[in-house]
């Protein structure tokens, strides 16, 4: 790695950049039209916005000439996890990009990262908030690892903000206006879990968005408010943040034209004007029928409407309940002006998705009319195929006056009136050298024999578990989380320890906030000093950590994300001894990975809880254990501890049982995690004896190694 760069000048002036989501060709234009310095956009193909209409690699090179001949910018998104069948396809991605010479490219696997560094070194990358990166550390390895851009996580505060920006000079990037996750970005396993349709691949079901039951009493606890930041600018600007982010590549261009031309009065304004451009910013973001705004992270605490349960948490205003259905009409009374035009959703009282429609005809009081206002009984023309609706379904008006009125066909014409510049011949070559010697670098497929019984670590809980290690023929080596708790009770036991110490490894904690990082580097330091030298990290913040010490042995938990080769080797490159594959990875991807011929041994857990989310937003009305319920009666419990909400799924992961199939593709380290119960205990003493037999375990589920990660 290279030397650490120098400290910034905090007198130096940062330019900011608007950047705006365009998940179709109106939002481009709707983005660029009303003010955005730069669009983000993904292809159809490694978008973490799948379901967005997203655009082929014809769009994106008319879209950046189009943007270059306006003096601004394209950034395209290839921000999932990449499966091992998926990099060639990647490879020719990424060579049909770089000859387009898009601005920058937004990534999440360290594979992408790996394969665009070495091969197509004219693209500029960004770093996904999806990578999480949240702390100065992390930043600083971004940028010893070449990327031009950081997208920071969206739970820091201004000041964390100002602590990673005096630590590096990389651009940062911060969202300010959107959609927020409960869960912190890049730590949701939630939708996979449910349907294997996984967020980290873009294809996030929202099942944060359902309704939960806590004992019997109803509420949408992991339902957040949107980010509206846009009062803060001021002070982003300051404390480091030169890109301003939108979210919204699922939203209509006229939400894009609202929001852009908001922000952009604010960013524009000299400071005698602000409360003046403020006022009229608001106008626009009254009619961009968001959720209920919050300012998130940044003011330093959590506010407390950033997640109500008491909060449906749909998009739009709530302008009333359904109080009557007859004559193909609801009837139900304005909290608000509605017109004629305006476009409205109904939403039923359960977790089931709602309908929306344009109000074609109204009637106020019992009258045809064009508008109602606020405290109108009004009654509106259900459309044909409009759907069931039910009394007491909540309607939420989320459409108005139009402010970006192309349509589809008028955007693509003025799209196709872009004039290209030919490539030459020598630059087709060179785009056809740099794609033919990535996939020549790529590793050859093997043929694998059978292993015998793999190594286990066993993940425990507490000091009280390094009773396993008495026995070395029952697994190889024990795990414990590094926690305050821990290093106190391993005074205790030094010399139980002494002739162990090379078999006991210590799991860093996901996320280190702060003042956390450097409690935790002394830590490291005092372990290190007491002989123990083998530690498990979740980020690529933890790796600073061990600066300066020598013979440490490095592991990879299953936050480092490994689907794929090309992030295997990228890991192994940044100093990792050992990686283990992701807890939602499917048996033939799996498969796949053993089949070539990997130098860093590849793990897999057999046995788990599963964290679904990890969040920072603490839940109002929910002690630590409290079990949530869907109402398919699936169990979620909620774990709080340093700050942190686990949400935990209410089965266990397990492939006790299919060891034989895991030796079989080449699997050589199992890996089985009793953290949650410890391993001791009943429970713990019970998975080891099914693992000891291979016997498969009751009440556990496969997550998607049968059902497959999509």
């Amino acid at each position: 790695m290279a030397a650490q760069t120098p400290t910034p000048s905090p007198t130096k002036p940062v330019k900011s950049e608007l950047l705006a989501p365009a998940g179709s060709i109106e939002a481009f234009f709707a983005a660029f039209d009303h003010g955005a310095d730069a669009v983000y956009c993904g292809l159809k193909e490694f978008s973490a916005r799948a379901k967005a209409r997203n655009f082929t690699l014809a769009d994106v090179e008319r879209m950046t000439t189009y943007a270059h001949s306006q003096k601004k910018q394209l950034y395209v998104t290839l921000n999932t996890l990449i499966k091992e069948a998926e990099l060639p396809r990647l490879v020719d991605i990424l060579g049909s990009l770089a000859a387009i010479r898009v601005d920058g490219l937004i990534v999440q696997d360290l594979g992408v990262w790996r394969l665009a560094h070495a091969h197509f070194p004219q693209l500029p990358l960004h770093a996904s908030t999806q990578m999480t990166v949240h702390n100065g550390a992390g930043v600083k390895m971004l940028e010893r690892m070449g990327f031009a851009r950081a997208v920071l996580a969206r739970e820091l505060s201004l000041a964390e903000i100002a602590e990673v920006r005096s630590q590096t000079t990389i651009e940062l990037e911060h969202f300010v206006h959107g959609a927020l996750c409960f869960s912190i970005s890049g730590q949701c396993l939630f939708s996979s879990a449910l349907t294997g349709a996984s967020g980290n691949r873009g294809r996030c079901a929202q099942p944060c968005r359902r309704r939960l039951h806590n004992r019997k009493q109803p509420g949408y606890h992991f339902s957040t408010s949107d980010l509206s930041a846009i009062e803060l600018l001021p002070q982003l600007l300051k404390a480091g943040v030169m890109s301003f982010k939108i979210e919204g590549r699922m939203k209509s261009a006229e939400y894009v034209a609202r929001v852009v031309a908001a922000y952009r009065l604010m960013l524009d304004a000299p400071e005698s004007q602000r409360k003046t451009a403020l006022l009229e910013a608001a106008e626009h973001l009254e009619l961009s029928f968001g959720r209920q705004a919050t300012k998130g992270f940044l003011t330093g605490f959590v506010p407390t409407g950033i997640a109500d349960s008491t909060q449906h948490g749909t998009l739009g205003r709530h302008l009333g309940d359904v109080v009557s259905l007859r004559g193909g009409m609801i009837g139900f009374t304005a909290k608000e002006r509605l017109h004629v035009g305006d476009r409205i959703r109904i939403q039923p009282q359960n977790d089931q998705a709602g309908i929306g429609f344009t109000v074609r005809e109204l009637f106020c009081e019992q009258k045809k009319s064009k508008a109602a206002k606020a405290g109108d009984f009004v009654q509106v023309k259900i459309p044909e195929k409009g759907g069931f609706f039910r009394a007491r379904d909540a309607v939420f008006k989320v459409g108005g006056k139009t402010l970006f009125t192309l349509n589809p066909d008028a955007c693509l014409e003025r799209l196709a009136q872009v004039a290209l510049v030919p490539r030459t011949e020598g630059e087709i070559k060179l785009r056809e050298a740099a794609v033919t010697q990535a996939l020549a670098a790529f590793l050859p497929k093997i043929t694998v024999e059978p292993t015998a019984m793999p190594e286990l670590t066993v993940r425990g809980r507490e000091i009280q578990d390094i009773g396993l290690l008495d026995d070395p023929q029952q697994m190889a080596r024990l795990e414990l989380p590094l926690t305050s708790r821990n290093l106190a009770a391993l005074k205790g036991v030094e010399k139980q320890l002494a002739q162990k110490k090379e078999r006991l490894s210590w799991e860093l904690p996901a996320m280190l906030f702060g003042p956390d990082w450097i409690e935790y580097r002394r830590a490291i330091q005092m372990l290190h000093a007491s002989g123990y030298r083998r530690f498990r990290i979740n980020n690529l913040g933890h790796l600073p950590l061990f600066a300066g010490l020598s013979d440490v042995i490095l592991l990879g938990g299953f936050r480092c994300y490994t689907l794929n080769s090309q992030a295997a080797l990228a890991w192994q490159e940044l100093g990792l001894a050992e990686l283990t594959l992701s807890l939602e990875d499917e048996q033939k991807n799996i498969s796949d990975l053993y089949h070539r011929p990997l130098t860093v041994p590849l793990a897999v857990t057999v046995y788990s809880a599963v964290t679904l989310l990890l969040s920072r937003i603490p839940l109002k009305g929910l002690r630590s254990g409290n079990v949530l319920h869907s109402d398919k009666e699936e169990e979620y419990r909620v774990i709080t501890d340093s700050g942190l909400t686990e949400v935990m799924s209410g089965q266990d992961f397990s492939l006790v049982g299919r060891l034989r199939e895991l030796r079989e593709m080449g699997c050589a380290r199992i890996s089985v995690d009793l953290s949650h119960c410890g391993a001791v205990s009943a429970k713990g003493r019970q998975v080891l004896a099914a693992l000891a037999s291979d016997q498969p375990l009751p009440d556990t589920f496969t997550f998607n190694y049968l059902q497959g990660l999509s």
